[in-house]
Formats: structure tokens, C-alpha cells, sequence
């Protein structure tokens, strides 16, 4: 079943808004279709996911709309920041660290949930994941002394940090077993935030009414608000605009 952030209801109640046909019956498919469209481009503008607990309300008012109900998993690979313009022969360039001995990994993802996996380059050019190794621990914040811990601010930004002293080469203080930060890191995370807010449904809906109204050559009725289904594509992208700038 397609997977989106809002319902049939919610692209209906979108067009009825706009003194057009709430009647999807014809066109379900690509109603349907254009909710879908506008999901994962979203996540992706946005960098965020968000998923209904259960018991939510859009759960059940979803009918052939499948709701995100848990949070997503990815597999990136990270460069540890350094202190100096980060090239391909980086050798005698430092960690550039924040919070003591941390350094800061800024995720493709808000809304970091968990660490899975956290695979670290070695001298040899293997890599080690700490999250599996005893000889590593996760911590949280503030920190007071582990390996790494996952941070999320209250906008939903997220960053990993480690102790890169972790990397420091054997009875030495200053030199780095590492002769380049660039993909030194692999993590696997989960991500997500619970809930899906109603502004969420509700600019989802808008796109895809937006692209629904084009392609499914809606007739506007003369007493409608504006002139065109372009002005009225415009008018729906530019509503959907205004309740998502809260989470940029």
C-alpha cells in the first residue's frame, strides 16, 4: 500500500476548501498517487521522518493511504570534521573537536533515535563498530566520559560525538593513528519523530492537491476563487509553503 503523511480525507477537505469537488471516486489512483508523490521528497527536503504512535487518529481515518507507524533506519558514511580544509591527503590534519575531546558529526537525519551500529577506521584501515565492542560506551548528555553519544536538539537536528582521544596512537598525545578523517565513520541509526503534526498532513495534502488538480484536469466551477488550475496549483504550493516553514 502506498505509504504517506496524510489521508484521502485530508487531500478531500483540500479541495473542498478551495470550492472545488471533494468527489475522488473518479481519480482515486491518482489521489493516491499524488499523496505518495509528495511523502518521501518531503523527508528528504526536510531531512526528517515522522510516524504515528499507536492509536493515533490518522490511523484509523487512513484507508488506502499506508501511515508511517515506526522510525526509519539508515546506513551513512561520515567524515570526522578537522580543524584545516578536509582534502584527500589529510595526513597531519586534526580532528576538529567541540565539547573537550568530542568531535561533532552533523547526521544526514533529524530526529536521531538510536545507534545501531558505529563502525570506526582503525590504523590498519579496518574498521571497528564501537556499539557492538565492550571496549566502547554510549553515553548521553552532557557528557561525562564515554565513547560517543547521539545529541538532538529541540529542532530536531542531530549530531553524533566522539572521543576521538580513542584514536590517539599508543603512550602519545599529539599524533593520531588516522592519516586521514575523510569516511573514517559508518553509522547506522534509526530516526524519526512521533507523531505526524496536523500542519504536516496538511501541507502534504496541499502539494498533492497541487499535482492532483493538474493531472486529473479538475474542472473549477465558476463561482470558484480563482481563474486557472495553474493559479490554483500555485495558490495550494504557496499554503503548504507557509505551514512548513516552522520546520526548516
Amino acid at each position: 500500500m502506498p505509504e504517506g503523511y496524510c489521508t484521502l480525507e485530508d487531500l478531500r477537505s483540500a479541495l473542498q476548501k478551495s470550492e472545488l469537488p471533494g468527489d475522488l471516486s473518479q481519480d482515486t489512483r491518482l489521489a493516491i498517487d499524488a499523496i505518495e508523490a509528495q511523502t518521501e521528497p518531503l523527508e528528504k527536503e526536510l531531512m526528517r521522518h515522522w510516524y504515528a504512535p499507536a492509536g493515533a487518529d490518522i490511523l484509523t481515518e487512513a484507508d488506502q493511504i499506508a501511515i508511517p507507524t515506526a522510525p526509519k533506519t539508515r546506513d551513512d558514511e561520515y567524515s570526522i570534521p578537522t580543524s584545516g580544509v578536509l582534502v584527500a591527503d589529510d595526513a597531519g590534519i586534526e580532528p576538529q573537536t567541540a565539547q573537550g575531546d568530542y568531535a561533532a558529526i552533523s547526521l544526514d537525519r533529524r530526529d536521531a533515535d538510536t545507534v545501531a551500529a558505529l563502525h570506526v577506521r582503525q590504523e590498519d584501515g579496518t574498521y571497528e563498530d564501537w556499539a557492538a565492542s565492550a571496549d566502547y560506551t554510549e553515553g548521553s548528555w552532557p557528557p561525562s566520559g564515554e565513547d560517543y553519544y547521539l545529541r538532538t536538539n529541540n529542532h530536531g537536528w542531530s549530531r553524533l560525538y566522539v572521543d576521538v582521544t580513542n584514536l590517539l596512537k599508543e603512550n602519545e598525545d599529539d599524533e593520531y593513528v588516522l592519516d586521514s578523517w575523510a569516511n573514517a565513520v559508518y553509522m547506522e541509526f534509526s530516526y524519526g519523530h512521533e507523531g505526524i503534526p496536523q500542519n504536516v498532513r496538511r501541507a502534504v495534502a496541499l502539494r498533492a492537491a497541487a499535482m492532483f488538480v493538474d493531472e486529473a484536469a479538475v474542472q473549477i466551477p465558476d463561482n470558484a476563487r480563482v481563474s486557472s488550475v495553474e493559479t490554483l496549483a500555485s495558490k495550494f504550493e504557496s499554503r503548504a509553503e507557509d505551514l512548513l516553514e516552522v520546520y526548516r
